[in-house]
């Protein structure tokens, strides 16, 4: 989905009402969220649809990071220049920051991943700080925990972040390589790192999100590629992009001769794969949406599952061989 032009440098992205897509573009000079949908569009138009500006002001982002939506449709972005959390009513129009830079209680340097538990706090990722906080709906700290560092349990600048229904709070632990997942008190329940069965290792995770089966996606940022475990954190499968042409790129394509002339000189093999991956996201249709952020592009993939119950498999055996069957 998109194309430079609508969606250029995307770095997250989140669902809104009747299948559309908010997209956090970022890059130097120049931030907005793009409004899209899952149906992409026929044609490029003049009058493309955006939320906020660059800039300092309320209602504008520099380094935006992630964006979220709660239960009554307002968006909510991060922005680790400003050192605020920025909020939007679902018309787009801005209703409040708040944020203190600093490396006190409630205060935070660089935020970066945001994400709602079940109660509806929301927890942030502050990056500067290498922690984790929660605050309730009037921006008040509830807990945090964290500290600096490689071991166990500690964090180095964490970027992505996602709390599932359970309350448990995911981290793309970005400076040490893995992704850890703690309790909602801080205590750490599994951590995901080093290599995969393709002998490359997690290489400065960005993101991560869990879908209603309880599987985990990693966007292995350095790596170019999504990474998918199951709920207990076993490895399952790795994937690498196979993007097609969206029908607005492809309509500009063939509506500008240049541009045909560059894609008839390009490796169209290599132009289907991941570039830089910021952020993967899953929706209740388990539509599997990555921010293909230096390929100016969404890619998405529809997860296909059968679902088993504990009947269905065997009690685990006394060793892993078939001679026990």
């Amino acid at each position: 989905l998109g194309m430079r032009r609508v969606t250029n440098y995307p770095y997250d992205l989140a669902f809104g009402p009747e299948d559309k897509l908010y997209v956090l573009c970022r890059t130097s000079g120049a931030a907005l969220i793009r409004v899209w949908t899952f149906n992409d569009a026929e044609r490029l138009t003049d009058d493309l649809v955006q939320i906020g500006a660059y800039g300092a002001d309320e209602g504008q982002f520099q380094w935006p990071v992630q964006i979220i939506t709660d239960s009554e449709g307002n968006l909510y972005v991060s922005d680790e220049a400003t050192h605020k959390v920025s909020k939007f009513n679902p018309d787009g129009e801005f209703v409040s920051r708040w944020g203190t830079e600093g490396s006190g209680k409630g205060e935070f340097t660089a935020p970066t991943g945001i994400s709602f538990d079940p109660e509806g706090s929301m927890v942030v990722a502050d990056s500067g700080n290498s922690r984790i906080q929660t605050y309730d709906a009037n921006g008040k700290l509830i807990n945090q925990f964290g500290t600096p560092g490689e071991g166990e349990g500690q964090l180095r600048n964490p970027w992505g972040i996602h709390v599932d229904e359970l309350g448990d709070v995911y981290v793309a632990d970005w400076g040490n390589d893995r992704i850890q997942v703690f309790s909602s008190n801080g205590d750490v329940k599994m951590v995901l790192e080093g290599e995969t069965p393709d002998g490359l290792a997690i290489n400065r995770p960005s993101s991560v999100t869990v879908d209603q089966h309880g599987d985990i996606y990693v966007t292995d940022w350095t790596n170019n590629r999504v990474l998918v475990y199951d709920s207990n954190g076993r490895y399952v499968w790795r994937f690498l992009g196979d993007a097609t042409l969206s029908r607005v790129a492809r309509d500009y394509m063939m509506t500008n001769a240049y541009a045909n002339r560059l894609r008839e000189m390009a490796n169209l093999e290599e132009e289907k794969y991941f570039r830089n991956p910021t952020s993967v996201r899953v929706d209740n249709q388990f539509r599997i949406c990555v921010a293909d952020h230096s390929s100016y592009r969404l890619q998405v993939y529809q997860k296909e599952s059968v679902e088993l119950d504990e009947n269905s498999i065997a009690p685990p055996m006394r060793n892993h061989s078939l001679t026990t069957v």
